[in-house]
């Protein structure tokens, strides 16, 4: 994997964990949908190949 590509990955897991806090902030449908949505953007790219997962992950 490039520094590039850890660079996205990183940013791109910041910015779902950003969205499941502003949930657990305010637990609102809308803020729920929104969760919802971003886990299944990166979910979809990371299953076309638009997003490499590290092989080594962990999870906060």
């Amino acid at each position: 994997m490039s520094k590039m590509d850890r660079l996205e990955w990183s940013k791109k897991v910041a910015s779902l964990n950003e969205r499941i806090r502003g949930f657990q902030a305010n637990p609102s449908k809308e803020q729920l949908d929104l969760a919802i949505n971003e886990l299944r953007e990166y979910a979809n790219a990371a299953h076309e190949g638009g997003i490499e997962i590290p092989p080594r992950f962990v999870a906060n």
